[in-house]
């Protein structure tokens, strides 16, 4: 039986995994169904993606594999242990990151170093093997030169990296990552999601990546799932997920030197070839505006007239490729369900 966990191919598997929750308010009843007999499987190796809107069930479905919660129904096995039978070794096996601002689970006034030491006591890591990893961590994390620093004196992006650490310690070849940019600047989010990268590609480990933010899925998962109301509704790579989504033309325009963009806007949506603004990015250098099209190659050059006799400069426009927020806006409509 132990032989055969280690040949499977799947780290992650869950068997029409279930979680109703009860309450009752002024003597009535309600039901909860916020996970839905869901099946998914995470390969070895994969970076997998959990995508979804506030209420879908990404975060009961992570706690479930954790084993902080049990399923009403159904099962899961993580690393090859039920989650229900084996709730030990399923931990052993996993490193949880919940997304949180500002580093609360951390002790702050305790350094980088030593807040490792004392997790690594309460996972029973030996001090030797504890002291070698610690090392190595906060050499990865680049946080060695700092490691005697308070981590209350830390920026945010640092207690990120700390707790990333943490969540190795034991060495665990699945990492459950509940939106670990949340609340993250910029350029912290992108150091966040490169060394997620670097823990995947070059550690080898399994990471199920859950968030809010479609751009970071998307440049990150191998595969990507979509929950709507505990719901799989999607299970697919992000290039098959665009494919869906052919039918959706736009068209993608860079433009400096707007006074007045409300009115750019109400112009260029006016031209009967527009069918919506999609996206809107508003930078001090440039505006970038995504448009839903009827057909790009008659759009391109009309609203590029448009734009010149408005007086706008256009850096650019060119056709745009499907985008994961175009599911999103198909999942709103219910098109997808």
């Amino acid at each position: 039986m132990e032989r055969y966990r280690y040949m499977t191919d799947y780290a992650i598997e869950t068997f029409d995994l279930t979680k109703i929750f009860e309450s009752k308010e002024d003597g009535v009843k309600r039901t909860i169904r916020a996970v839905d007999h869901v099946n998914i499987r995470v390969k070895r190796g994969e970076f997998f993606g959990l995508l979804g809107p506030n209420g879908a069930g990404k975060t009961t479905l992570i706690k479930m594999l954790c084993t902080i919660i049990l399923p009403t129904e159904g099962t899961a096995k993580v690393n090859g242990y039920d989650i229900i039978r084996e709730p030990v070794k399923v931990r052993s096996s996993i490193g949880w990151f919940h997304g949180e601002t500002g580093g609360r689970s951390l002790y702050w006034r305790l350094n980088a170093e030593d807040n490792l030491r004392f997790y690594a006591y309460l996972q029973n890591i030996p001090k030797d093997i504890a002291e070698k990893r610690i090392d190595a961590l906060l050499e990865f994390f680049g946080l060695s030169k700092e490691r005697k620093k308070l981590v209350k004196d830390y920026s945010t992006g640092m207690k990120v990296r700390v707790m990333l650490a943490r969540a190795l310690l034991h060495n665990p070849p699945i990492l459950l990552m509940d939106e670990p940019t949340i609340g993250l600047d910029t350029i912290s989010a992108v150091e966040t999601r490169n060394l997620l990268k670097a823990l995947n590609r070059e550690l080898g480990k399994t990471i199920l990546f859950t968030s809010h933010n479609m751009f970071e899925v998307e440049q990150l998962c191998e595969r990507i799932a979509i929950m709507k109301s505990g719901s799989i509704i999607v299970d697919a790579p992000p290039s098959v997920l665009r494919d869906m989504l052919r039918d959706i033309h736009s068209v993608e325009v860079e433009v400096r030197g707007v006074d007045n963009l409300q009115r750019l806007i109400e112009n260029i949506s006016s031209l009967s070839i527009v069918r919506r603004v999609v996206d809107i990015k508003n930078d001090p250098i440039a505006i970038t505006l995504r448009l839903q099209v009827d057909d790009e190659y008659e759009a391109i050059p009309l609203i590029a007239d448009r734009l010149y006799r408005l007086g706008v400069k256009v850096s650019s426009i060119r056709r745009s490729e499907p985008t994961l927020e175009d599911i999103f806006v198909k999942l709103a409509k219910g098109e997808l369900a």
